[in-house]
């Protein structure tokens, strides 16, 4: 990485951010005292004239993609993401205009992999329509239905992990506390593992969608890995195995998901992410809810969101767009 040896004076250091300053404040993560930081929302119409004289654009993992009009003619030389994922800007441009953009890795790992871990169990056990059968009076039939149809733990299952990075190896070492083998693909090779995740097989794609009886999703957005499980891999599954997005929507195609859940293909699924947040009305999956409520878990795209990972996101963008300003090396440079 390249370091940057220009001496910035306390007033170069604006910096437009497109999350409300309440959020910093709520999780003790301000920033520090010597940054000029304006907040505005990404819907502003002045936004565009606010950032030509800004040096750094801050903005939340997920929202709406970052037009380049609102770039260009703009100071920014770096784009920090309060996440991992960096979908929201254009690679090729900010490439083009030296435009620097860097992420926060792992800070939601714990987190994400929780939540796979709850999906698992929930849909195995069928626990996500427990509340509203009991609360219907069907506490009896429910209950004697679900003992009939022999619910079963997690232990001792395969589980695949595609995509191996900070998320996903965290996501895998639950799975394997939880006594499950895991066995994981990735689309890149990812650094050489220390003896620490001897436990997890590596596999190509294929095997692991046609061996494992969970499935859990862990990559980017990107030309390589949009509808990367589509029509074909989707009926290469166990018609017992269960799939879990929560890494971007367009991973998985959803109009596969639905029909794969209808035609009892595969046992159910977990997608907190969508090809359109919020999902539109015409998403399949939305529809497939209302008649398949025990095969179908979703959720508003909060896997990673807890107090402690924000916290974590926060501070540590703040320390990287310090590195910047003091010409330092900095972390996780995507672009």
């Amino acid at each position: 990485m390249k370091k940057k040896n220009k001496s910035f004076s306390e007033t170069g250091k604006k910096i437009v951010c497109l999350r409300p300053k309440k959020d910093f404040e709520e999780f003790q993560a301000e920033a520090p005292s010597n940054f000029n930081v304006v907040y505005h929302s990404q819907n502003d119409d002045r936004l565009q004239s606010i950032l030509k004289d800004a040096k750094v654009l801050l903005i939340p993992a997920v929202g709406d993609k970052i037009s380049n009009r609102l770039l260009s003619g703009s100071k920014v030389e770096l784009i920090q993401v309060t996440g991992a994922g960096i979908d929201r800007v254009d690679a090729s441009y900010c490439s083009r205009n030296n435009i620097r953009v860097c992420n926060v890795l792992g800070a939601s790992a714990h987190a994400v992999a929780e939540y796979c871990i709850f999906a698992a169990i929930s849909l195995s056990r069928r626990l996500n329509e427990s509340s509203h059968k009991i609360a219907d009076g069907e506490y009896v039939p429910y209950r004697n239905q679900l003992i009939s149809d022999r619910m079963y733990s997690i232990a001792g299952l395969t589980v695949g992990i595609v995509g191996f990075g900070s998320i996903g190896r965290e996501t895998a070492h639950l799975f394997h506390s939880m006594g499950c083998r895991v066995q994981y693909f990735d689309t890149v090779e990812p650094f050489v593992l220390s003896e620490k995740w001897s436990f997890a097989k590596k596999v190509d794609l294929k095997k692991l969608i046609e061996s494992s009886d969970i499935v859990s999703l862990h990559v980017p957005l990107n030309k390589a890995t949009e509808n990367l499980i589509s029509f074909e891999e989707l009926s290469s599954m166990k018609n017992s195995a269960v799939i879990i997005n929560a890494s971007r929507g367009g991973v998985v195609n959803e109009v596969a998901l639905s029909e794969a859940i209808l035609n009892n293909s595969i046992k159910g699924a977990a997608t907190d992410v969508y090809t359109s947040e919020p999902p539109k009305a015409e998403n399949p999956l939305l529809s497939l809810k209302k008649t398949h409520p025990t095969n179908l878990i979703l959720t508003p795209h909060i896997a990673g969101v807890t107090s402690q990972s924000w916290t974590e996101l926060f501070k540590r963008s703040w320390r990287n767009i310090q590195s910047f300003f003091d010409g330092e090396e900095l972390e996780n440079q995507q672009i």
